[in-house]
């Protein structure tokens, strides 16, 4: 490490190492958040790199407080400790870094495998590519991924095949996710394997992993899964969503009145992004059900971009049904309750919106956005049209190019 060229501190060192370590986690959701601009999220991203340098400006004296944290069970704290070390560019912390990864498991292992993608990896990649070859499967496909963070992976079809067979659904699960990173040809045989998995992680990175190497039967898939049991189908849904057409369009105003999606169908209303849809959309603002009006609020805001809230909050009911005990009306969670008629007014106002092929954030996003459009959309828009565009052929990048600290633009 480098030496220290400020008084040190050993408190504000190890609020430089929570904040790392919380932030990161504030990260990891925004990447795929509505409430987030990509302005919001390169603000977050600086905080990160201002709270890296806090600890490496330390130099030598943040080891054994990053060498405690390193141990430690949570996630986030073991990645605040590795991704200091490995920004540190000693040796032996990169050793102790790569040694701890390859013997860790339970949560602890995901904050190791982050760190590994996400800080500088060489001289590291020939023991990562080692472990990939020949480790166990969880610490073998977490190099892999960590590999093709740094554009390092060679992988073949062989190498991928042992990994999406293989009997844990939590390393299926990484594999196809990995898939999905490289843009990987692998045998259709798994895909339908996937097919048949229960919902789930596994599955939803099997369906992502189509959608992101182009695989045109994917859309199939999901169609035939929402047909056949939708509310059991909620991640074929979703991706059918980004991913859908005008023919879907029947299947998309039916889910409306599917109740036992719950507010979920408005979700998936405002991800389809038709503006044929906007009448069920506007009745959806109205409807008496605290949760249903919020989620066809959302939903608006996610198609027009503008917000409908108004003043009113209402509490939403106890999970299980009924009224809820004095216990939980001190816990029962609320919603604000969007105006119908501002959002009758907003969509009459403004007409080229009912005639775009793909309404998202007041923006026809089935046409070829400018930078600066594209600069406009929040973080789940974002995520959703590279989806679309890659899946269309429009675009050649991978996920990989939207999940990289530091971000940049596709």
């Amino acid at each position: 490490m480098p030496s220290p060229t400020a008084t040190f501190i050993p408190d504000i060192l190890e609020e430089h190492v929570e904040e790392l370590a919380f932030l990161w986690g504030r990260r990891q959701t925004a990447l795929r958040d509505s409430d987030y601009t990509l302005r919001a999220f390169s603000d977050l991203e600086e905080r990160i790199a201002a709270h890296l340098h806090g600890v490496i400006a330390v130099g030598e004296r943040a080891l054994p407080l990053l060498e405690d944290t390193l141990a430690q069970d949570d996630p986030l704290a073991a990645f605040a400790a590795a991704f200091s070390l490995l920004h540190s560019g000693a040796d032996a912390a990169r050793s102790r870094v790569l040694d701890a990864f390859s013997h860790a498991q339970g949560e602890r292992f995901t904050g190791l495998r982050d760190a590994l993608c996400h800080g500088p990896l060489d001289p590291a990649a020939p023991q990562l590519d080692a472990l990939f070859r020949s480790g166990a499967a969880p610490v073998a496909i977490a190099a892999g991924e960590a590999l093709a963070f740094h554009d390092a992976l060679p992988a073949s079809r062989e190498d991928l095949q042992r990994f999406l067979r293989h009997d844990d659904a939590v390393v299926r699960g990484h594999a196809w996710r990995l898939v999905g990173y490289i843009g990987a040809s692998v045998d259709p045989k798994n895909y339908a394997a996937a097919m048949r998995e229960q919902p789930g992680p596994t599955r939803r990175a099997a369906l992502d992993a189509g959608a992101w190497c182009g695989e045109q039967g994917i859309l199939a898939a999901c169609r035939k899964l929402a047909t056949d049991a939708p509310a059991q189908s909620l991640d074929a849904l979703e991706l059918l969503a980004i991913l859908g057409g005008p023919d879907d369009l029947p299947r998309f105003r039916a889910l409306a009145d599917a109740r036992d999606l719950g507010p979920t169908r408005f979700r998936l209303l405002g991800a389809f992004g038709q503006p044929a849809l906007m009448e069920t959309v506007l009745a959806g603002i109205a409807d008496p059900e605290p949760a249903t009006a919020a989620a066809a609020g959302a939903a608006f805001t996610k198609m027009t971009g503008q917000d409908v809230d108004s003043d009113r909050r209402a509490k939403l009911p106890p999970l299980g049904g009924g009224e809820p005990d004095e216990f939980e009306g001190e816990f029962q969670e609320e919603v604000t309750l969007p105006d119908p008629a501002l959002a009758r007014r907003l969509w009459e106002r403004v007409q080229p919106w009912g005639r775009a092929g793909r309404l998202c954030r007041g923006l026809d996003v089935s046409t070829r956005l400018t930078r600066e459009a594209f600069a406009a959309l929040d973080m789940e828009s974002r995520w959703e049209v590279c989806m679309r565009a890659r899946f269309e052929g429009a675009w050649s990048g991978s996920p990989l190019r939207l999940e990289r600290f530091p971000q940049r633009t596709p």
